[in-house]
């Protein structure tokens, strides 16, 4: 083979030319371009995320700044109950003196007002988010093998308020149980979440919904809080599980598509 660039002669076998490095343009190197293209294009696949994965990470965030926001909220919620209950106490007994609202105490109720409503937006978008992802986790893993839960009922019973809790640990646990099996199938690592960590998205779901019945009291009020942050904590955590399994699995699955793909180009070339 003689180089294009430099003149020189090298042999045909050779990739590229010994003197200045440039590609063997030969015919006989043209398939082996494709292979190295998918091979590329595996390497590159494996240094980006995965979409879902990306969208996993993002129903996390959201979830942490719902977290503090709901932690705030309530917090305010108690002062606010402070400054109402006086108000709607004279509008119920009519012989009560109604008190007198300052300038600054309707500013700062007014603020709570916006902050509730920030909450709830950011409640909204993180649910919307969470639905999206679990949607496409379970979409994912059904191009490996069934599911007790199709993507769209995983994503409806997700947001059945009171009863999702316990859906979800139902869900979670068929993906989780269905990863390691697909993931020992591949020899692959599979992460595992804490032992216990599902049971308890099921009690502190329910429990969480218990102490708010006593609504006048602000013990189980902020019990009721406090329960409802530690399910959201345990939540992000059995996620982070799920979401690395199956980046794991994203990574097989192109993998396999690609290896597919150069052995049908290896093959093309074995009948040239």
């Amino acid at each position: 083979m003689i180089c294009k660039k430099c003149g020189r002669k090298y042999n045909d076998d050779m990739p590229k030319c010994l003197w200045c490095d440039a590609p063997n343009e030969g015919p006989d190197n043209a398939p082996e371009t494709e292979t190295q293209t998918s091979v590329e294009q595996l390497s590159a696949f494996n240094q980006e995320e995965p979409e879902n994965v990306v969208r996993g990470k993002s129903v996390i965030f959201w979830t942490k700044i719902v977290i503090v926001l709901g932690v705030i909220t309530g917090i305010l919620s108690e002062f606010a109950i402070i400054v109402v209950k006086p108000y709607l106490e004279s509008s119920v007994n009519k012989a009560a003196i109604q008190p007198t609202m300052f300038l600054g105490t309707a500013f700062a109720f007014l603020l709570y007002l916006f902050l509730v409503f920030v909450f709830c937006c950011v409640l909204l978008v993180a649910a919307f988010k969470s639905c999206r992802w679990l949607y496409n986790t379970v979409k994912m893993l059904r191009k490996f093998t069934t599911t007790t839960f199709s993507p769209v009922a995983a994503a409806i019973c997700t947001l059945i308020p009171g009863l999702c809790g316990i859906f979800d640990y139902y869900i979670f646990k068929d993906v989780l149980d269905r990863q390691e099996k697909m993931l020992a199938q591949r020899k692959a690592k599979f992460v595992a979440p804490a032992p216990g960590m599902l049971k308890w998205i099921i009690m502190l779901s329910v429990v969480g919904i218990i102490p708010s019945a006593g609504y006048e009291q602000v013990a189980l009020r902020m019990l009721s809080l406090a329960l409802i942050v530690s399910a959201a904590v345990v939540y992000i955590k059995v996620m982070t599980v799920i979401i690395e399994n199956e980046k794991t699995l994203s990574i097989i699955r192109e993998r396999e598509l690609l290896e597919r793909k150069v052995d049908e180009i290896l093959a093309q070339r074995e009948k040239q």
